[in-house]
């Protein structure tokens, strides 16, 4: 039995996958806000997957960690992670085997939904395609002729880190009009606080009142039909679409495919993206792409963190 997690800014996200590559079982807990709440939450996702599961503390043979942010996998070390700040050269790989027992293994949160696209979902499909993990933040990742790139130290395709207004809103990571300030589900949040006023009658509003504004409200009433949901919706389907349009131009991939929990709401900007795309790509980038979202939802990185770890026990 494999564990994989993948840390986020909000949620840590956990499976637990068997030797025929069959989901056992999966869960989410909180990320937390400090480096002891955090390993507390590890450590507490590990014994729910295994007592869902039900198995004993010793079949279990090695956990797969996909972490946000900038990584060295060699090392073990979190370098850096805007969503994640208290990780800051954090040794995350020698603290969770310590507490833990288990052989543990780090990569980028993103590269792992690749990895887990490309092993069970929609992924085994192409040979070139590239991914947004849509979330608290972007990730990104790419395959190339069937082999995903990850680069020197594992943080290759932080896409959420590409500029599309070098003017624009100020990120995390401390630079200018990076891609996830105008297309994750932050920016879903900040985006409709923003414009509320706009829409007095806003069903939003009255969520508002007894709730705290999240991405997952803004969805809910989007199906409804608010008319500030769709606005916000289809403003984020435009940003995102100037952003895949440069990748398109960069990777000529075969598809491009979404993540992350923000991808649950597709429906409302999909068709923005492939507008942007179609307006702002290269002839010759652009025609014939397949665009589609992962199979396993909130799940694919921590499938993908299963993956890794198992291909490294080998």
């Amino acid at each position: 039995m494999i564990i994989g997690l993948d840390i986020g800014g909000t949620n840590i996200k956990g499976v637990i996958v068997d030797s025929t590559s069959v989901i056992r079982a999966q869960t989410k807990v909180p990320t937390g806000k400090a480096i002891s709440e955090t390993t507390k939450n590890i450590l507490q996702c590990i014994d729910i997957l295994r007592e869902l599961s039900h198995i004993n503390k010793n079949e279990v043979e090695a956990i797969g960690i996909g972490s946000a942010g900038a990584i060295d996998k060699h090392k073990g070390i979190v370098i850096t992670s805007p969503n994640i700040p208290w990780w800051k050269n954090y040794p995350v790989v020698q603290q969770i085997q310590k507490l833990s027992g288990y052989n543990t293994f780090l990569e980028n949160d993103a590269n792992c939904a690749v990895f887990g696209e490309l092993w069970l979902g929609n992924g085994k499909h192409f040979k070139n395609w590239i991914m947004l993990t849509l979330g608290t933040g972007i990730g990104g990742g790419a395959v190339i002729n069937g082999v995903p790139y990850t680069g020197r130290a594992g943080s290759a395709m932080e896409f959420g880190h590409t500029t599309i207004d070098y003017n624009g809103l100020l990120c995390k990571c401390g630079r200018k009009g990076c891609l996830e300030c105008y297309g994750s589900a932050t920016a879903v949040v900040n985006f409709t606080k923003s414009h509320i006023s706009m829409y007095p009658d806003s069903s939003i509003i009255k969520r508002t009142n007894q709730e705290t504004l999240t991405a997952q409200i803004v969805f809910e009433e989007a199906q409804k039909g608010d008319a500030l949901a769709l606005y916000i919706f289809n403003l984020i389907g435009q940003y995102l679409g100037i952003g895949i349009a440069n990748f398109v131009n960069i990777f000529n991939p075969e598809a491009v495919i979404l993540g992350g929990g923000l991808s649950n709401a597709h429906k409302f900007f999909m068709t923005q993206i492939i507008q942007g795309v179609q307006t702002l790509a290269l002839a010759g980038m652009k025609e014939d792409i397949h665009y589609c979202v992962t199979s396993y939802g909130d799940y694919t990185a921590a499938i993908g963190a299963a993956k890794y770890a198992l291909d490294n026990l080998k």
